[in-house]
């Protein structure tokens, strides 16, 4: 009887065993699982429509960094995902994608948008929502409720276009009529240029705003040139391409500057921009440009520099922490990075310093100048 009894006690102990190392297996294979699960964070760019380029550019430095972190193992062991929502550049469609991002995908950060006007629109969002989010753009602070939330790693407009007219006036041109649209960009950068411009002792024939996507801007442009100005500045991306056509067409023969142009926009523009000078982000370090290069077979172009350097950004703050209230706390403390765009310094009271250079285009190619 006693034997029996020993057989049955032995037989619940080893049940109760080996019931407990099946769910010692069980509860190890799920932290290990839930240590191995991505880190999301999304991308919201300018992925289709006019200025699609920005956005594409964008794309691939992210990818190039993420590509790079994985491969060396990822955060800890745990790979980056990266979810990407396309804004089309409309800022109703920035705050869905943003509202997508945060509720559905569940993401840690943000990488993005491109816009001012994107960014303006999910500044309070990512404030009230404590989610860090790294823009390679810019918005005023007076349209960010935390400095630092989002983080822009993006030039100032305003200093840069305040730059340009200083080149502008060493050059000697005297009068100057600005070309720009009613984009709250670009109609920061026109304005700063012109205010600067004037406080320099030159004077400003006038200052003409179309819209973004205006078809018809023939009327206005006559008008720029109507008492034949030293040179012309061309505030604006969105209308970049047809300003500058009917100029050429007016037969306009001074000098034209620009804000910020791309490698598309040289291209497309050929027929009429050789000796067109602009401004921009300094050139983009070479071993970064070497790799962009080699793979996607063609040249970087902005804003990919500043893209890339806001991924790597972001994936210093995630080697450090995994919760987004002590990124958000990392981006308070954030005043310096020595990236692929420069060195970029983040002013205490959120305002984005980085290096600028001119340009000049020359039968579809960019050239620096100084």
């Amino acid at each position: 009887m006693n034997a029996q009894k020993n057989k049955t006690i032995l037989v619940v102990i080893l049940v109760i065993l080996v019931l407990a190392l099946l769910l010692n297996f069980a509860l190890t294979d799920q932290i290990m699982s839930e240590d191995k699960e991505t880190i999301k964070v999304g991308a919201m760019l300018f992925l289709s429509g006019e200025g699609a380029a920005w956005g594409q550019s964008s794309q691939r430095a992210i990818d190039l960094a993420v590509e790079e972190v994985n491969g060396a193992g990822g955060i800890n062991g745990r790979m980056i995902e990266i979810i990407y929502e396309d804004t089309g550049g409309d800022t109703a469609k920035a705050v869905s994608s943003y509202k997508k991002l945060v509720n559905l995908d569940n993401v840690l950060a943000i990488i993005g948008p491109n816009l001012q006007t994107e960014t303006i629109a999910i500044s309070p969002l990512a404030n009230e929502d404590d989610l860090p989010v790294i823009a390679p753009a810019y918005a005023p602070l007076s349209n960010r409720p935390n400095p630092k939330n989002p983080l822009m790693i993006w030039l100032d407009p305003t200093l840069e276009a305040e730059q340009m007219a200083e080149y502008v006036y060493s050059k000697n041109v005297r009068s100057v009529s600005v070309l720009g649209t009613k984009d709250s960009w670009e109609e920061l950068v026109s304005t700063a240029f012109a205010r600067k411009f004037e406080d320099l002792g030159g004077e400003i024939y006038s200052i003409e705003l179309a819209q973004p996507s205006q078809d018809e801007v023939r009327t206005i442009v006559t008008k720029a040139i109507s008492r034949n100005p030293d040179a012309v500045y061309l505030g604006t991306g969105f209308q970049f391409l047809n300003f500058g056509r009917i100029l050429k067409e007016l037969g306009y023969e001074g000098k034209i500057y620009s804000i910020e142009i791309d490698g598309y926009f040289a291209s497309e523009s050929k027929d009429w921009s050789s000796g067109v000078e602009f401004i921009s982000s300094d050139s983009y370090k070479e071993e970064f440009r070497e790799k962009y290069e080699a793979a996607y077979g063609e040249k970087s172009n902005i804003p990919s520099g500043q893209s890339y350097d806001a991924a790597n950004i972001l994936i210093s703050f995630l080697k450090k922490s995994t919760e987004r209230s002590e990124i958000v706390d990392m981006m308070q403390e954030f005043e310096s990075y020595n990236g692929v765009s420069g060195q970029i310094t983040i002013t205490p009271d959120g305002s984005t310093i980085a290096p600028t250079a001119i340009y000049v285009i020359n039968d579809g190619e960019i050239n620096k100048i100084e």
